[in-house]
């Protein structure tokens, strides 16, 4: 633990020792109202950002933190220890280092925190930031894995309340959320402002790490995580990668690999392998000043002419056309 977030947070508040005499959760703000009509707490948005878009909180040790729902983003950041919890009728243990992020509307409840227990609340105030952006941020979420997560495991019409992510294995990020931390509490001048700015950061690094921990979030039988990886495979090694070295390295047939794939995605390995290819063309087309010749061979694409042909039929014009009209 960075020891000047300790010092922050390991001391007891006049609230936590009370709570550990009682047992019984004390208000907290304002805004922290039963609602009597579905005995849930309600979280007013209006009293708690009365001056910051982005709110950091410890939530307070020793007591029951009852159901409660709310309409902004929220992170729950297990700083240390571990936290059991109940989104949408749904238990979590939260583990140290591990970060799951709340919807707006999700239904939420929390068991009593031990006097070890670190739990931060990153509560953020705009509604165009949500876990549907989280996912989209990269240009790469609408690449292969992520596409055949969306359509052929996850149900139609699925919709993610809530998100668990593991960031221990993740040091930026946890420098990122310790800058963040220390900005929010020293309240220094344009601190407002620095916030911001982390959140930017820190949603590209959560986008990141939710594309490489799909095949952990979305645990499902074994020919689909097979086929994750291959598809993770595909995205990170499309310039050189081959169907013989892939199906030795996982240890089948080569034509046993070439038909799940074909099964499993609707497409053929080497479809697979041109398709990522186009789609960084079409991202250094789009953002660098290369020529075009130049993005082709850097993407694995030999034949010039091949190339064109391909990205017209894939993008319906031509790669210099594309690029006029950025």
């Amino acid at each position: 633990m960075n020891p000047y977030v300790q010092k922050i947070f390991m001391p007891f508040t006049a609230e936590e020792l009370e709570q550990q005499k009682t047992g019984q959760w004390i208000k907290e703000f304002e805004g922290e109202n039963l609602d009597e009509q579905d005995q849930q707490f309600k979280l007013d948005d209006h009293h708690l950002f009365q001056e910051n878009n982005i709110l950091i909180r410890q939530h307070r040790r020793f007591a029951h933190y009852p159901l409660h729902s709310h309409h902004f983003l929220e992170f729950n950041y297990m700083y240390s220890g571990t936290s059991e919890q109940i989104v949408n009728d749904l238990p979590i243990t939260l583990k140290e280092g591990q970060l799951l992020l709340l919807d707006t509307n999700s239904r939420h409840e929390l068991l009593p925190l031990g006097e070890k227990d670190i739990l931060l609340n990153f509560l953020f105030k705009t509604n165009d930031i949500n876990i549907n952006l989280l996912k989209k941020i990269d240009n790469r979420s609408g690449g292969l894995t992520y596409n055949f997560l969306m359509n052929a495991i996850l149900e139609p019409g699925y919709n993610e309340t809530h998100l668990l992510l593991h960031l221990a294995k993740e040091p930026e990020i946890q420098l990122t959320l310790d800058q963040m931390i220390l900005e929010y509490f020293s309240q220094k001048h344009l601190g407002n402002e620095i916030m911001n700015a982390f959140s930017q950061v820190l949603f590209l690094q959560l986008s990141r790490v939710y594309h490489s921990q799909l095949a952990k979030i979305y645990k499902k039988d074994g020919q689909s995580n097979l086929m994750i990886k291959i598809l993770q495979r595909i995205e990170s090694q499309y310039q050189t990668l081959n169907l013989k070295e892939l199906a030795e390295e996982l240890g089948y047939n080569p034509n046993y690999l070439s038909n799940l794939i074909k099964q499993q995605t609707g497409k053929s390995f080497k479809q697979l392998i041109t398709n990522q290819r186009l789609h960084e063309a079409h991202d250094l087309i789009l953002s660098t000043r290369f020529s075009i010749e130049e993005i082709a061979t850097s993407v694995g694409f030999s034949n010039k002419t091949h190339f064109y042909k391909k990205y017209r039929e894939y993008f319906g014009d031509t790669p210099i056309a594309v690029r006029k009209r950025r």
